[in-house]
């Protein structure tokens, strides 16, 4: 499909991996406009770019549109979509037009795995843009210091990406990664995070082992080689003396590669080849954050960028937007916005958490149908006593795409946790308003205001009470 000269209408805009698609055919030459139900720093930051937004469905808006494209939040009945289909309108979703778009290019590099996706996608594009590389990025997340979607390519036409680098989240909702065919592609992890589209651990982990036998060169850590195991031989091949507490391996035509990271508390060392490389110091540490680094380590290594270079250039990185995302101080207290929605996610950032002293944990759970999937999990994690979590509160669910038919509400795993942890209080809070009260009367009591949830908790940044300078 050519872009340039057609137009092409983006519904449900807003969206990270949908506006990154709509600044990609911007700027190569397509009429674009789009939809979203409210507006947002993605809706703003297109508008600023002189692509047309509007706020609710048009349906009007779709007429002479060669193309609309929808993401998987969009149902079958939007008015957009169905005068789209009413009219003979060409429609395709988000993962299929992201296929397309990466077939534009000879290298594609696709970053799937349950957690760490986004951080690794952008400490590579970081590392990428330090070497001067030609590529194009979308990721599903800001960088402090980039948006979601980069083009570092200086091209003018599509026709001259060929030769560039295309970068992308693989996402595993729907099975939506299944759509790409990466030269390069990484899973970090393999739990099963979308309950309302996997039966089971099984399916999660046959899918990604699925996406990962597309590629040519395959890239999993020590723990999850067995995504490998029945395509690939040489998993369990000899390996080196162990030269750290995290591997991540390597697997491409000819050989198997293993880079080492010994992660400590503020630093990891990277050892390949039996010898001492440097060491990673990252802003925001965290052993989940080392881990996700000597990812986007090894990812640099293939795409032929030197190992001391990509690690030396690490240490400039500024970290990820909600992930673990400083913003200011309510009484004394660092509030800290982490996108931790998954039970293992959150027990990581409470760890982070607890190191710097008493939390204040606001929670948002994210659609019911994971809250009762997970519900021993959540109750596990969150209620335990030894979480350094001194005040718990509930905010109410974010339901995206779910009605509470399908699982369970916050005021269930409420019950649920003071069920299990007598001793815990938790605080059930009505609405953002009430959120934004509970933080500005209980944060002097606490060292770190931690809001997690991967919903709309983070539009309380810009309504929390902060200290003044």
């Amino acid at each position: 499909m050519f872009i340039q000269g057609k137009k092409i209408r983006f519904v449900g805009i807003g969206g990270m991996g949908m506006s990154a698609l709509a600044a990609f055919c911007h700027e190569f030459g397509a009429t674009v406009s789009g939809s979203d139900a409210k507006t947002s720093e993605e809706t703003r930051r297109l508008q600023s770019s002189g692509i047309s937004v509007t706020i609710g469905a048009d349906a009007q808006k779709v007429e002479g549109a060669d193309l609309v494209v929808f993401s998987s939040a969009i149902a079958a009945s939007h008015p957009e979509l169905k005068r789209a289909r009413e009219k003979g309108i060409k429609t395709m979703e988000r993962h299929e037009f992201l296929a397309l778009i990466a077939g534009m290019f000879s290298c594609v590099v696709a970053i799937g795995g349950t957690h760490g996706k986004t951080s690794v996608s952008a400490m590579l594009t970081h590392i990428l843009l330090k070497s001067g590389t030609r590529f194009v990025a979308m990721i599903g997340g800001e960088s402090v210091e980039f948006a979601n979607y980069v083009n570092n390519t200086s091209a003018t036409c599509v026709g001259e990406l060929k030769n560039c680098i295309f970068v992308c989240e693989a996402c595993e909702y729907k099975r939506n990664l299944l759509s790409l065919a990466p030269s390069v592609a990484a899973v970090t992890n393999a739990e099963c995070d979308h309950p309302d589209c996997y039966k089971s651990q099984k399916d999660v982990t046959d899918t990604f082992s699925e996406f990962l036998e597309k590629a040519r060169c395959k890239i999993v850590s020590e723990e999850y080689e067995f995504l490998l195991q029945e395509n690939d031989k040489r998993v369990g091949e000899s390996r080196n003396e162990k030269c750290g507490n995290f591997c991540v391996e390597i697997f491409s035509d000819d050989k198997i590669e293993r880079l080492y990271a010994d992660i400590k508390k503020d630093k990891a060392e990277v050892v390949f080849g039996g010898n001492l490389v440097g060491t990673i110091r990252l802003k925001d540490g965290g052993e989940y954050n080392y881990q996700n680094a000597t990812f986007a380590l090894a990812l640099s290594m293939r795409l032929g960028i030197d190992l001391r270079f990509a690690i030396d250039a690490l240490s400039t990185f500024k970290g990820v937007k909600r992930r673990f995302e400083y913003v200011g101080n309510v009484d004394g207290a660092r509030v800290i916005f982490d996108f931790a929605h998954h039970p293992s996610e959150i027990k990581q950032a409470l760890k982070r958490a607890s190191e710097q002293g008493d939390v204040l944990c606001v929670f948002q759970p994210h659609t019911y149908s994971r809250t009762k999937a997970y519900l021993d999990d959540f109750v596990s994690v969150l209620g335990d006593e030894l979480n350094g979590v001194k005040t718990l509160a509930i905010m109410p669910t974010y339901a995206a795409r779910e009605d509470k038919s399908m699982g369970l509400d916050s005021g269930e795993l409420a019950i649920a946790i003071f069920d299990e942890f007598c001793n815990r209080d938790v605080y059930l809070l009505k609405n953002a308003q009430s959120t934004v009260d509970f933080v500005k009367r209980y944060a002097k009591e606490h060292t770190i205001v931690l809001m997690l949830g991967a919903g709309d908790i983070y539009d309380l940044k810009d309504k929390l009470p902060y200290d003044k300078a």
